[in-house]
């Protein structure tokens, strides 16, 4: 992965205390697996807004994954059938996402299916968990979009 990637990890998920060095595997959906500094590994789900420690080295992460239901999450192989037979391949640096409406909603249709640049989806996700994860679950805020 890029080293732009990594930083946009730093940049929009810094808050979080992780120190990427590394993003060592992207996901169709743009779930990342990041190496910090100190060679832990995290997961970055954008979809829930969560950025996770997995494994302390290299035979954790392994362990992590072969775990069936990390696997069925991370490959998403439904979802990515019906995003792949209704947009095409992402390309490279993208991914498929769901609109940012729909991410915040939960709202996996298919109409709300998209193919955005990786480095977008991990940076508006990581920025509006950081200004919304102190509200209760279920409350409501204004979404204001800022060029």
């Amino acid at each position: 992965m890029t080293p732009a990637l990594v930083e946009v990890v730093r940049e929009h998920w810094g808050w979080t205390g992780v120190a990427p060095a590394q993003v060592t595997a992207t996901s169709p959906f743009g779930h990342l697996v990041v190496k910090d500094e100190a060679g832990a590994f995290w997961y970055l789900d954008p979809e829930m807004r969560e950025l996770n420690r997995i494994a302390d080295d290299d035979s954790g992460l392994a362990r992590y994954f072969s775990d069936e239901n990390v696997r069925f999450t991370w490959d998403a192989a439904v979802l990515v059938a019906a995003a792949h037979q209704r947009l095409g391949p992402p390309g490279e640096g993208r991914c498929y996402s769901l609109k940012p409406h729909a991410l915040l909603q939960g709202d996996y249709a298919p109409e709300n299916l998209c193919i955005l640049p990786i480095a977008e989806v991990v940076g508006w996700t990581g920025d509006v968990e950081r200004q919304t994860r102190h509200l209760p679950e279920g409350a409501s805020f204004t979404l204001k979009v800022v060029d």
